[in-house]
């Protein structure tokens, strides 16, 4: 079935109905966006407004089929939960991790 996820008018909510019906608070810091996850590993980047009216991107696909519709988001896909949490841009790129040597006795550079 998947679930629809929008934005509750003037407030920092979100209305999640569908497989999960739930309203979730928004937490934020000194930053409009935040994250909410789902169970398929869709990652979703929403954006507030200075009107709190929310925007919506994929930071990371899952395994269902992601939807925009007149500020909410449709995933189609069964999701069994869903988490919302401040931006942290870690989250949505990660860091790379250095690049070891496979020979490190024959690299010159290497420690």
């Amino acid at each position: 079935m998947g679930v629809l996820i929008e934005a509750i008018a003037d407030s920092v909510r979100l209305r999640v109905t569908g497989d999960v019906e739930t309203v979730l608070t928004v937490p934020y810091d000194d930053d409009d966006r935040f994250l909410v996850g789902f169970s398929d590993g869709t990652l979703l980047l929403g954006t507030y407004s200075d009107k709190l009216e929310c925007e919506w991107e994929v930071a990371r696909d899952g395994a269902g089929m992601v939807r925009f519709n007149n500020g909410s988001a449709i995933i189609e896909w069964h999701i069994e939960w869903v988490t919302v949490s401040v931006f942290d841009a870690n989250v949505v790129e990660p860091a790379q991790p250095d690049v070891l040597p496979l020979f490190p006795e024959l690299d010159r550079w290497a420690a």
